[in-house]
């Protein structure tokens, strides 16, 4: 994942600094340099800082190249994630089991996430990129 690279040269052409930057974000000023340092933020954090810079989550993160996509509707809605998890993975003939022993899922997450939960975006680019997916689709970006 190139997350702390690309938000980092995001930031950067910004010609803000952290304080005023993570104040447009609402969130503390010294998580900008711990992001800067390869801190992942939450999918929620992702969503806002890619909205800030109205990139994809596939950009931010090296999936794609694409900056933005023409469709898509900005924030995250949680509740797309576990639909969109099980197309992928009935797309690539896997299961959530399967998977997991490849290190990319913890296998008792299934039921949290059916109830709602989101893992951690570490987790979830893996998902997108173990299964080909997206991670704007999975958190019903686009």
């Amino acid at each position: 994942m190139n997350f702390t690279e690309i938000f980092t040269d995001l930031f950067l052409e910004t010609s803000l600094n952290k304080t005023t930057f993570a104040n447009q974000l609402g969130i503390g000023h010294s998580t900008i340099q711990k992001y800067m340092d390869g801190v992942i933020p939450s999918p929620k954090t992702v969503a806002l800082i890619c909205d800030y810079f109205n990139c994809s989550m596939d950009y931010i993160t090296g999936l794609s190249d694409e900056f933005n996509y023409k469709n898509s509707k900005g924030g995250l809605d949680k509740q797309c994630f576990i639909t969109e998890y099980q197309k992928l993975l009935e797309i690539n003939k896997t299961n959530h089991y399967t998977l997991s022993k490849s290190y990319s899922v913890n296998e008792s997450s299934l039921s949290w996430w059916k109830k709602g939960g989101l893992p951690k975006f570490e987790v979830i680019f893996n998902i997108a990129y173990e299964l080909g997916g997206s991670i704007d689709k999975l958190l019903g970006r686009i």
